[in-house]
Protein backbone atom coordinates (compact mmCIF):
# COMPACT_ATOMS: atom_id res chain seq x y z
CA UNK A 1 0.00 0.00 0.00
CA UNK A 2 2.47 2.62 1.11
CA UNK A 3 4.93 1.50 -2.37
CA UNK A 4 1.63 2.51 -4.24
CA UNK A 5 1.26 5.68 -2.43
CA UNK A 6 4.46 6.66 -3.26
CA UNK A 7 4.68 5.57 -6.61
CA UNK A 8 1.42 7.98 -6.94
CA UNK A 9 2.63 10.87 -4.76
CA UNK A 10 4.72 12.58 -7.97
CA UNK A 11 1.18 12.48 -9.98
CA UNK A 12 -0.91 14.13 -6.95
CA UNK A 13 1.35 16.35 -6.57
CA UNK A 14 1.73 17.26 -10.18
CA UNK A 15 -2.15 17.64 -10.30
CA UNK A 16 -2.77 19.90 -7.62
CA UNK A 17 -0.09 22.16 -8.69
CA UNK A 18 -2.09 22.16 -12.29
CA UNK A 19 -5.43 22.40 -10.98
CA UNK A 20 -4.21 25.41 -8.95
CA UNK A 21 -2.78 26.92 -11.64
CA UNK A 22 -5.84 26.31 -14.25
CA UNK A 23 -8.61 27.67 -11.34
CA UNK A 24 -5.62 29.86 -10.09
CA UNK A 25 -5.46 32.14 -13.04
CA UNK A 26 -9.23 32.41 -13.47
CA UNK A 27 -9.06 34.08 -10.24
CA UNK A 28 -6.39 35.85 -10.99
CA UNK A 29 -8.37 36.94 -14.40
CA UNK A 30 -12.26 36.75 -13.36
CA UNK A 31 -11.84 40.74 -13.98
CA UNK A 32 -10.83 40.38 -17.44
CA UNK A 33 -13.22 40.22 -20.43
CA UNK A 34 -14.03 36.53 -20.13
CA UNK A 35 -12.75 35.36 -23.32
CA UNK A 36 -9.51 36.69 -23.01
CA UNK A 37 -9.37 35.06 -19.42
CA UNK A 38 -9.99 31.87 -21.16
CA UNK A 39 -7.31 32.41 -23.02
CA UNK A 40 -4.70 32.66 -20.39
CA UNK A 41 -6.19 29.94 -18.36
CA UNK A 42 -5.56 27.79 -21.93
CA UNK A 43 -2.01 28.48 -22.21
CA UNK A 44 -0.59 28.67 -18.78
CA UNK A 45 -2.92 24.81 -18.44
CA UNK A 46 -1.17 23.37 -21.39
CA UNK A 47 2.08 24.89 -20.94
CA UNK A 48 2.17 23.55 -17.18
CA UNK A 49 1.02 19.75 -18.54
CA UNK A 50 3.60 19.76 -20.90
CA UNK A 51 6.23 21.30 -18.50
CA UNK A 52 4.89 18.76 -15.50
CA UNK A 53 4.75 15.81 -18.26
CA UNK A 54 8.21 16.63 -19.41
CA UNK A 55 9.52 16.26 -15.82
CA UNK A 56 7.80 13.26 -15.07
CA UNK A 57 8.49 11.26 -17.75
CA UNK A 58 11.89 12.66 -18.59
CA UNK A 59 11.31 14.02 -21.79
CA UNK A 60 11.64 17.05 -24.12
CA UNK A 61 8.82 19.55 -24.30
CA UNK A 62 7.91 18.80 -28.20
CA UNK A 63 7.76 15.14 -27.18
CA UNK A 64 5.42 16.10 -24.10
CA UNK A 65 3.46 17.91 -26.70
CA UNK A 66 2.37 15.11 -28.56
CA UNK A 67 2.27 12.64 -25.48
CA UNK A 68 -0.31 14.84 -23.88
CA UNK A 69 -2.80 14.89 -26.89
CA UNK A 70 -1.63 17.49 -29.27
CA UNK A 71 -0.36 14.92 -31.91
CA UNK A 72 -2.45 13.95 -35.46
CA UNK A 73 -5.94 12.38 -33.89
CA UNK A 74 -7.98 9.06 -36.00
CA UNK A 75 -9.76 11.62 -38.21
CA UNK A 76 -12.56 9.16 -38.15
CA UNK A 77 -13.32 9.70 -34.58
CA UNK A 78 -12.87 13.91 -34.83
CA UNK A 79 -15.37 13.16 -37.64
CA UNK A 80 -17.64 11.49 -35.38
CA UNK A 81 -17.32 13.90 -32.54
CA UNK A 82 -18.54 16.92 -35.07
CA UNK A 83 -21.16 15.07 -36.27
CA UNK A 84 -22.76 14.12 -33.00
CA UNK A 85 -21.97 17.90 -32.00
CA UNK A 86 -24.12 19.35 -35.29
CA UNK A 87 -26.90 16.37 -34.11
CA UNK A 88 -26.80 17.57 -30.09
CA UNK A 89 -27.62 21.34 -31.49
CA UNK A 90 -30.57 20.35 -33.19
CA UNK A 91 -32.03 20.66 -29.98
CA UNK A 92 -32.28 24.75 -30.53
CA UNK A 93 -34.55 24.88 -33.84
CA UNK A 94 -36.06 21.68 -32.13
CA UNK A 95 -37.03 23.58 -29.03
CA UNK A 96 -37.55 26.81 -30.48
CA UNK A 97 -40.14 25.21 -33.02
CA UNK A 98 -42.01 23.33 -30.56
CA UNK A 99 -42.67 26.17 -27.72
CA UNK A 100 -42.21 29.50 -30.40
CA UNK A 101 -39.42 30.37 -28.63
CA UNK A 102 -36.84 31.87 -30.52
CA UNK A 103 -33.05 31.40 -29.49
CA UNK A 104 -30.91 34.81 -30.72
CA UNK A 105 -27.37 34.29 -30.83
CA UNK A 106 -25.18 36.58 -28.08
CA UNK A 107 -23.83 39.67 -30.27
CA UNK A 108 -20.26 38.61 -29.55
CA UNK A 109 -20.80 34.84 -29.59
CA UNK A 110 -17.77 33.97 -32.02
CA UNK A 111 -16.09 35.74 -29.12
CA UNK A 112 -17.75 33.78 -26.48
CA UNK A 113 -17.38 30.50 -28.72
CA UNK A 114 -13.34 31.23 -29.00
CA UNK A 115 -13.26 31.71 -25.07
CA UNK A 116 -15.04 28.03 -24.65
CA UNK A 117 -12.60 26.61 -26.77
CA UNK A 118 -9.55 27.59 -25.60
CA UNK A 119 -10.75 27.74 -21.82
CA UNK A 120 -12.75 24.94 -22.21
CA UNK A 121 -12.35 22.41 -25.18
CA UNK A 122 -8.42 22.96 -24.71
CA UNK A 123 -7.30 23.46 -21.14
CA UNK A 124 -9.72 21.00 -19.19
CA UNK A 125 -9.08 18.60 -21.98
CA UNK A 126 -5.58 19.11 -22.00
CA UNK A 127 -5.49 18.87 -18.25
CA UNK A 128 -7.97 15.86 -17.33
CA UNK A 129 -7.25 13.73 -20.54
CA UNK A 130 -4.23 14.66 -21.65
CA UNK A 131 -2.56 14.68 -18.07
CA UNK A 132 -4.75 12.63 -15.69
CA UNK A 133 -6.39 10.16 -17.94
CA UNK A 134 -3.24 9.93 -20.25
CA UNK A 135 -1.02 8.98 -17.10
CA UNK A 136 -3.07 6.87 -15.34
CA UNK A 137 -3.53 4.75 -18.36
CA UNK A 138 -0.16 3.74 -18.48
CA UNK A 139 -0.24 2.43 -15.20
CA UNK A 140 -4.16 0.82 -15.35
CA UNK A 141 -6.26 -1.15 -17.55
CA UNK A 142 -9.38 1.44 -19.45
CA UNK A 143 -11.99 1.51 -16.96
CA UNK A 144 -9.48 1.41 -13.68
CA UNK A 145 -7.57 4.57 -15.55
CA UNK A 146 -10.98 6.18 -16.55
CA UNK A 147 -12.66 5.72 -12.86
CA UNK A 148 -9.39 7.17 -11.15
CA UNK A 149 -9.47 10.36 -14.04
CA UNK A 150 -13.70 10.45 -13.01
CA UNK A 151 -12.97 10.99 -9.30
CA UNK A 152 -10.46 13.88 -10.08
CA UNK A 153 -12.96 15.38 -12.80
CA UNK A 154 -16.40 15.10 -10.97
CA UNK A 155 -14.52 16.48 -7.68
CA UNK A 156 -13.21 19.82 -9.90
CA UNK A 157 -17.17 20.28 -11.09
CA UNK A 158 -18.33 20.51 -7.10
CA UNK A 159 -16.90 24.02 -7.38
CA UNK A 160 -20.31 24.92 -9.70
CA UNK A 161 -22.20 24.80 -6.83
CA UNK A 162 -20.65 27.91 -6.04
CA UNK A 163 -22.29 29.80 -8.90
CA UNK A 164 -24.75 27.94 -10.69
CA UNK A 165 -28.78 27.35 -9.56
CA UNK A 166 -28.66 24.26 -7.41
CA UNK A 167 -30.77 22.22 -9.55
CA UNK A 168 -27.94 23.27 -12.69
CA UNK A 169 -24.96 22.62 -10.37
CA UNK A 170 -26.13 19.07 -9.11
CA UNK A 171 -26.97 17.90 -12.85
CA UNK A 172 -23.73 19.37 -14.28
CA UNK A 173 -22.01 16.99 -11.67
CA UNK A 174 -23.25 14.18 -12.29
CA UNK A 175 -22.62 14.67 -16.24
CA UNK A 176 -18.94 15.47 -15.22
CA UNK A 177 -19.04 11.88 -13.59
CA UNK A 178 -20.78 10.33 -16.75
CA UNK A 179 -18.97 12.05 -18.99
CA UNK A 180 -15.38 10.93 -17.77
CA UNK A 181 -16.08 7.70 -19.71
CA UNK A 182 -17.33 8.63 -23.11
CA UNK A 183 -14.31 11.33 -23.08
CA UNK A 184 -11.56 8.94 -21.69
CA UNK A 185 -12.58 6.69 -24.56
CA UNK A 186 -12.64 9.13 -27.38
CA UNK A 187 -9.19 10.44 -26.21
CA UNK A 188 -8.21 6.67 -26.42
CA UNK A 189 -9.43 6.20 -29.42
CA UNK A 190 -8.19 9.00 -31.38
CA UNK A 191 -4.73 8.25 -31.20
CA UNK A 192 -4.68 9.51 -27.48
CA UNK A 193 -5.28 13.18 -28.70
CA UNK A 194 -7.87 15.29 -26.99
CA UNK A 195 -9.66 16.90 -30.02
CA UNK A 196 -12.68 14.45 -30.46
CA UNK A 197 -13.46 15.04 -26.44
CA UNK A 198 -12.46 18.97 -26.81
CA UNK A 199 -14.93 18.95 -29.48
CA UNK A 200 -17.92 17.39 -27.71
CA UNK A 201 -16.61 19.22 -24.41
CA UNK A 202 -16.94 22.78 -26.23
CA UNK A 203 -20.51 21.54 -27.27
CA UNK A 204 -21.49 20.98 -24.25
CA UNK A 205 -21.67 24.96 -23.48
CA UNK A 206 -23.33 25.90 -25.82
CA UNK A 207 -26.26 27.13 -24.26
CA UNK A 208 -23.42 30.50 -23.50
CA UNK A 209 -23.74 31.17 -26.78
CA UNK A 210 -27.50 32.02 -26.93
CA UNK A 211 -29.71 34.50 -24.92
CA UNK A 212 -31.89 32.74 -22.93
CA UNK A 213 -34.88 34.23 -20.75
CA UNK A 214 -33.46 33.87 -17.21
CA UNK A 215 -36.74 32.62 -16.47
CA UNK A 216 -36.51 29.65 -18.82
CA UNK A 217 -32.90 29.25 -17.95
CA UNK A 218 -32.77 26.45 -15.63
CA UNK A 219 -35.08 24.24 -17.34
CA UNK A 220 -33.36 24.58 -21.33
CA UNK A 221 -29.99 24.00 -18.86
CA UNK A 222 -31.19 20.84 -17.44
CA UNK A 223 -32.85 19.63 -21.08
CA UNK A 224 -29.86 20.27 -22.32
CA UNK A 225 -27.61 18.36 -20.00
CA UNK A 226 -29.68 15.28 -20.60
CA UNK A 227 -29.04 15.83 -24.46
CA UNK A 228 -25.55 15.99 -23.80
CA UNK A 229 -25.94 13.14 -22.00
CA UNK A 230 -27.27 10.92 -24.59
CA UNK A 231 -24.72 12.79 -27.73
CA UNK A 232 -21.50 11.37 -25.12
CA UNK A 233 -23.55 7.75 -25.11
CA UNK A 234 -23.72 7.93 -28.49
CA UNK A 235 -20.31 8.87 -29.23
CA UNK A 236 -19.31 6.02 -27.18
CA UNK A 237 -21.07 3.61 -28.90
CA UNK A 238 -20.46 4.85 -32.71
CA UNK A 239 -16.92 4.93 -32.23
CA UNK A 240 -16.97 1.81 -30.40
CA UNK A 241 -18.44 0.52 -33.60
CA UNK A 242 -16.15 2.28 -35.95
CA UNK A 243 -12.96 0.99 -34.02
CA UNK A 244 -14.07 -2.52 -33.65
CA UNK A 245 -15.14 -2.71 -37.18
CA UNK A 246 -11.49 -1.21 -38.16
CA UNK A 247 -9.80 -3.65 -36.13
CA UNK A 248 -11.91 -6.70 -37.75
CA UNK A 249 -10.97 -5.51 -40.92
CA UNK A 250 -7.32 -4.76 -40.03
CA UNK A 251 -7.29 -8.21 -39.00
CA UNK A 252 -8.80 -9.37 -42.28
CA UNK A 253 -6.32 -7.93 -44.32
CA UNK A 254 -3.26 -9.38 -42.09
CA UNK A 255 -4.51 -12.29 -42.74
CA UNK A 256 -5.14 -12.01 -46.57
CA UNK A 257 -1.63 -11.01 -46.77
CA UNK A 258 -0.18 -13.95 -45.13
Amino acid sequence: MNGTTNRNFPFLIAFVILFALFYGVGLLTKSFDWTWSRILICLATVGGVNIVWSLLKKVSLVQSFRSTGFGAPDWHVVAIAFALSALMLVFFPLYSALTNLTFSLQSDWLWILLGIITGVGIAEESLFRGFVFNYLRGKHAFWKAATLSMLLFGAMHLLLLLWLPIPVAVAAIILSIVASYPMAFLFETSNRTIWAPAILHTTALATNLFEIPTELSVLINLLWIGVIVIGLFLAFGVTWFVVRKDIKVASIERRLHV
